[in-house]
């Protein structure tokens, strides 16, 4: 008895432990990075009375309703931080790891339950999901709930289980639409394990009749969007069966497109191996075992290929439905490995664990397959942007987020205009007396292909910079719509730096003075310091026959740090003949630091010169005038 006992506990803890890892891998990052696009629609729906946040996810453009009424009562408890949305779909994930554990228990014993809890409860797909204001984790659960209640009820076929299943499976498609597929999938594998239980297949079938009844908004809804479908974005497109299989295999596995996989067969053949494994294991172990899994696993892509030639709108989150699956079927592989060898099995585990665990890591520490990262925008824009300029989002979706984290004193907009022609909305930005414009894009090419919002702005003012976060996933440019004051801004240095050609540099501003030499989010690998420049005619206005530079040097006048060109500048849209005696003129620069610059105190100085590299002198005949110390950390 103490030793059943002993073994009885052993079982328990380790699911117990598996749902704790699951807890542990989503929640310390829960809100690491800012929300994307999709997640601030989210908010934005249910920031609303409640029949107005229905009346807005109640339309062609927007899926998965149950998502939305849920989360709407969840951040009536908790808030609208990140952090507290993202925990609902955190919730959702570590109970489908509870939930699969039973599932796989009940099917193929507890070592397999418990290998496929940990491994779901480390899957980049899983936690990635886990930690997003969407409804893919609640569409994980709800999927794996619908099929455990479906098999119990099969199982002992009574009513109370039943209803139990019809609830969940009505669930499951109004937590996203392409559930349908799952449902179809779970009908499919009915018919074929119990087409001689004549009563159960009754009380399946009297349940689903019962349950198309709650399925009628959603048949209108579909029989209404079909005939006239026309797909919107053109990021999307019909996508070969193979095409579709190798995204699924990269976006399960590590969470990444096929197209950032290097040397993908390297990383697809193995799974192919891994997943016939999986299935001969489950057919192994029975007829109704080989026939669920086979189903769930692959009738849901199967049904909706075809599908496809009329609706091409596939990425793997929308049949993440059959993900529990996926990874319980690697479980079974590892099965199969444990049959021909047994220390076979446990290299394939930790291979499994570890493929995740640098999956996870490369997820966390490289911006390129992190989600937009708005709160950088934001935060560069509270450094750089003035009460006088104007940020300008192009299309609502860009200037919710926008608004969501910038706590800065420029007023933002949304971008109200033809984007085939916006010179008339920028005049109207300089008419309102903004000074600086900055143009934030991001998936502006799927909205308006071939606009001319860049090409506009460069020809009507200079550009004083750009970022790129997440190696551009989002661009925001600087441009200078008005770049003369009658007094030195309140924020700039003053300094009295006279060059002998007749120009004077009358102050300065630097936007960091201590940093490292390395940048990965903005504009990796460099960093930069960005400098703004006041300038005077205090003789003779000079023709324009030199270039100004602004550069980091080190005591010896080696140069670790240079202006980046982006011509044309306030120079040659204002020369310096037309600037008026009192007159201050704007001036901005980004230093490129070298990545290898060695910590220690470095010169930022600022010259001009003429062609052929030839200095115009100061009055005291020094080549630069001195700004500031920059002190470069380590890395």
């Amino acid at each position: 008895m103490k030793m059943r006992s002993g073994s009885n506990t052993r079982w328990w803890v380790l699911p117990t432990l598996a749902v704790g890892l699951a807890y542990l891998l989503r929640v310390p990052t829960l809100d690491w990075q800012s929300a994307w696009l999709d997640e601030v629609y989210a908010i934005y729906f249910v920031d609303h009375p409640f029949m107005d946040m229905v009346r807005l996810v109640v339309s062609p453009e927007n899926n998965g309703p149950l998502y939305y009424v849920l989360l709407w009562g969840w951040h009536n408890l908790t808030g609208l931080s990140d952090f507290a949305l993202r925990y609902f779909s955190t919730l959702c994930s570590v109970l489908t790891t509870a939930a699969l554990w039973r599932l796989a228990r009940d099917w193929f014993g507890r070592r397999v339950a418990t290998s496929t809890a940990v491994l779901f409860a480390a899957a980049p797909f899983a936690i990635w999901f886990a930690q997003e204001i969407k409804m893919y984790a609640l569409h994980m659960l709800l999927a794996t709930l619908a099929t455990l209640l479906l098999v119990k009820a099969l199982r002992h076929n009574r009513w109370f289980l039943w209803l139990a299943y019809g609830v969940a499976l009505n669930l499951l498609v109004y937590s996203h639409f392409f559930g349908a597929l799952a449902v179809a999938a779970q009908g499919i594998a009915v018919l074929l394990t119990t087409w001689k239980a004549w009563r159960t297949l009754r009380s399946y079938s009297l349940t689903m009749v019962l349950m198309a009844l709650f399925y009628a908004p959603v048949i209108r809804f579909v029989l209404r969007l079909l005939p006239g479908f026309e797909l919107q974005d053109v990021s999307k497109g019909f996508m070969p069966l193979s095409n579709i299989l190798r995204e699924i295999g990269a976006e399960y596995v590590l969470r990444l497109s096929i197209l950032y996989v290097m040397h993908p067969w390297r990383l697809l053949a193995p799974l192919a191996i891994l997943l016939v494994c999986g299935l001969i294991a489950a057919w192994r172990r029975g007829l109704k075992q080989g026939v669920w899994v086979t189903a769930l696993l692959l009738l849901p892509v199967l049904i909706f290929y075809p599908i496809s030639f009329k609706i091409p709108v596939f990425a793997p989150k929308y049949i993440s439905a059959i993900f529990p699956f996926f990874i319980l079927t690697l479980a079974l592989a590892l099965e199969t490995l444990r049959r021909w060898w047994k220390p076979l099995a446990y290299v394939g585990f930790l291979g499994m664990i570890g493929v995740a665990a640098w999956a996870n890591g490369r997820i966390l520490t490289q911006p390129v397959l992190q989600r937009s990262d708005w709160r950088a925008v934001a935060t560069y824009l509270q450094v750089h942007a003035d009460p006088q300029d104007a940020v300008v989002g192009f299309a609502d979706y860009i200037h919710r987020p926008i608004q969501r984290y910038y706590v800065g004193p420029a007023q933002v907009y949304r971008f109200r205009g033809d984007p085939y022609q916006p010179e008339a909305f920028y005049n109207s930005l300089h008419d309102a007396g903004h000074s600086t414009l900055w143009l934030v894009l991001h998936q502006d090419e799927a909205m308006a292909p071939g606009h001319r919002l860049r090409e506009a702005a460069n020809a009507m003012y200079p550009q004083i910079t750009a970022i790129y976060p997440n190696n551009g996933q989002i661009a925001v440019y600087g441009y200078s719509t008005a770049w003369r004051h009658p007094e030195l801004p309140a924020k700039a240095v003053p300094l009295v730096a006279r060059f002998d050609n007749g120009l004077a540099l009358a102050g300065y501003w630097v936007d960091a003075t201590r940093l490292p030499p390395t940048e990965n989010s903005l504009h990796p690998p460099s960093n930069w310091i960005h400098v703004i420049t006041y300038w005077q005619v205090w003789d003779a206005a000079p023709p324009l026959d030199f270039t100004p530079f602004v550069r980091m040097v080190d005591a010896q006048g080696g140069v670790w740090g240079g202006e980046l060109p982006r011509p044309p500048t306030v120079l040659h849209f204002d020369p310096p003949e037309r600037w008026g005696p009192g007159d201050f003129i704007e001036m901005h620069y980004d230093v490129n630091l070298n990545p290898v610059t060695p910590p220690g105190i470095y010169r930022l100085i600022v010259g001009l010169e003429r062609e052929g590299g030839v200095p115009v002198l100061l009055e005291d005949g020094a080549a630069a005038a001195y700004l500031t110390d920059i002190e470069i950390t380590e890395r």
